[in-house]
């Protein structure tokens, strides 16, 4: 059974650290230092013995102390040292019990190999992904009868690279922040992200348009050998139009050939499934982890569980 340290981000080598995070296979950018500092203000690592390390989140509400997964990060994966390491994870579930009375983590594995410690509950979450063709003839074919029919309707829309980035983050807080319940001042971390993964060149953002009107517009990461549906949303009018299907499949043609895999990042709503599905991306599951010592109401009340 491995010993976990946990260390918060100040105590880090952050340049040794993104380095070793986004080096191996299926790294994310969700590990960068940058992202995490955004979205995880305060974050840290649990490092076992032998060197392998994973980003937590710990935050306080109502002076309880929690672990959380982070908004605008689907899931965590381990950060190996080398390339043939094994993850205890129970170990690392029992050390984090003792870290917080209230404990989340989504984790980046389709299935557990063994039964999880006392007192913790798994849930399966769906992503929806597909390997990008070598051409757009291929990648058409795939679609469902309905998106075909959607994309053979004339619309003089402009699909392409969008430059407002200022306008898509106004669309975003107009439509999703009372959709999800997240406050306006939220997705000012999407601006500030945006920002940066721009300048890194980690990321587009792209858009359909009528004149000066937004339609609909989503912005995709450059994630190691994926490539993320990270933020999306449609104005009234692009809704009617179903300017989100031709964007897409606009997106998706501009990267066929890239060898790349493309991620929607998934959702538990069935109409947002077979939206991606129409496109020809297969289910894929990730692990919702939960703990908690709190009593039942507290837990719904912090929505835990």
């Amino acid at each position: 059974m491995s010993n976990w340290t946990y260390k918060p981000s100040e105590t880090l080598d952050l340049a040794a650290w993104d380095a070793q995070a986004l080096r191996q296979s299926g790294s994310s950018i969700y590990l960068h230092s940058h992202y995490l500092d955004e979205v995880a203000p305060g974050w840290g690592v649990l490092q076992n013995d032998q060197n392998i390390q994973f980003p937590i989140w710990m935050r306080q509400r109502w002076a309880i102390k929690m672990i959380r997964q982070p908004l605008f990060i689907q899931h965590f994966r381990p950060v190996l040292p080398g390339f043939g390491e094994q993850f205890e994870l129970n170990s690392l579930l029992k050390q984090l019990q003792t870290l917080a009375p209230v404990v989340e983590l989504q984790l980046d594995v389709p299935t557990l190999d063994t039964p999880l410690p006392a007192g913790w509950k798994a849930t399966e979450r769906i992503s929806y992904r597909m390997q990008l063709p070598n051409h757009e003839e291929d990648l058409r074919a795939g679609y469902s009868n309905h998106h075909k029919r959607i994309l053979k309707k004339a619309d003089a829309m402009k699909l392409g690279v969008y430059t407002d980035q200022k306008a898509f983050v106004d669309l975003l807080k107009q439509e999703l922040a009372p959709k999800t319940g997240l406050a306006p001042k939220v997705f000012d971390q999407v601006e500030n992200l945006i920002t940066w993964i721009s300048l890194k060149r980690r990321g587009q953002l792209f858009a359909a348009t009528d004149g000066e009107q937004l339609l609909a517009a989503c912005y995709i990461l450059h994630s190691g050998d994926r490539l993320l549906y990270q933020w999306a949303v449609s104005s009234d009018a692009g809704k009617e139009r179903q300017a989100m299907h031709r964007l897409i499949d606009h997106v998706l043609a501009a990267y066929a050939g890239s060898g790349l895999e493309f991620d929607f990042e998934g959702s538990m709503i069935e109409g947002l499934q077979r939206f991606y599905a129409g496109f020809g991306a297969k289910p894929y599951l990730y692990m919702r982890l939960t703990h908690s010592k709190l009593p039942a109401l507290l837990n719904r009340i912090l929505h835990v569980g």
